[in-house]
């Protein structure tokens, strides 16, 4: 039997990483052990995720050279997602802004309508003051022509 193919990773320097690492028991390494994911911290790759074999670790002798880095599909993805998810949210923002200024804007309509209608009454109320106080004293003249 063919040893497994050599895979060896690009960049990052293996040792360059965090100290806990998970399972993943999905994508089993070329032995057929669940792989570890390991985060890197080197300059080049901060906290990009990478599997690799779990014997790496434990026993360097025994291990398949199984490494890859972790669902750089989904890497480019997220960006995507988070870019179209800021996007959206800038979109948002702006029909808050355009409903904002339109309420804004019917607002003073009908403040500016009901001021119009205020001062309809009020003049109204003056001028039947007037009426009343003009009854009220030829009441008075009346009476005292009596």
């Amino acid at each position: 039997m063919l040893p497994p193919p050599l895979r060896t990773p690009p960049t990052p320097d293996r040792r360059k990483s965090s100290q806990k690492s998970k399972l993943d028991f999905a994508n089993p390494c070329d032995c057929g052990y669940p792989s570890r994911i390991w985060t890197s911290t080197t300059k080049d790759n901060p906290g990009k995720e990478f599997r690799v074999c779990p014997n790496s670790t434990d026993n360097p002798e025994i291990k398949c050279k199984f490494w890859e880095w972790v669902n750089e599909e989904d890497t480019v993805n997220k960006k995507k997602r988070d870019e179209v998810r800021a996007q959206s949210c800038e979109v948002r923002a702006q029909s808050c802004e355009v409903r904002i200024a339109i309420m804004d804007h019917d607002f003073n309509i009908y403040k500016k309508k009901t001021d119009e209608e205020f001062d309809k009454i009020i003049r109204k109320i003056s001028s039947l003051k007037t009426y009343v106080i003009v009854l009220f004293m030829l009441f008075v003249v009346s009476l005292l022509r009596a």
